[in-house]
């Protein structure tokens, strides 16, 4: 994806999130976006708290709302489009709030769910007939997936 004017604009409408919560994205969140962005892949390594969940999750969106511009809203949430590993069952409902609090913010008809040991039989039945458009898991849920 480059670095199109629907991108641009995209990534504009995303920064107002963070103007609304008087924030500003941190140098590495912006890195993560441009190389996104310029087709490259990579690690963010960063302390905690300091913003490592929207520097991974804004790029698809951004992705996303760049090549929906101008197009009528879709009648459903895309499918799988990013699957989330996080090492502890205790962070998979953290992060999954944070993503759903930032897809409703752009009201993106992203659906973003959880996945763990915890999760009933019937989630789990509804999400292999159809994937959320995010899925967070453990690599240990992932696992019995596959």
């Amino acid at each position: 994806m480059k670095k199109s004017p629907s991108y641009q604009r995209a990534r504009e409408q995303a920064e107002s999130f963070f103007e609304k919560r008087s924030w500003k994205p941190f140098a590495f969140q912006r890195k993560a976006w441009d190389a996104y962005a310029a087709g490259k892949s990579g690690l963010v390594h960063a302390p905690t708290g300091t913003g490592k969940t929207y520097a991974v999750w804004m790029p698809p969106l951004l992705e996303w709302m760049s090549e929906r511009e101008g197009k009528p809203a879709p009648q459903r949430a895309p499918g799988l489009r990013v699957l989330w590993l996080t090492p502890l069952r205790a962070l998979v409902a953290d992060t999954t709030r944070a993503l759903e609090e930032l897809s409703e913010w752009l009201e993106l008809p992203w659906t973003i769910e959880s996945r763990t040991g915890d999760t009933s039989g019937s989630v789990k039945a509804k999400q292999r007939k159809r994937y959320p458009s995010c899925l967070v898991t453990t690599p240990e849920s992932l696992s019995l997936l596959l």
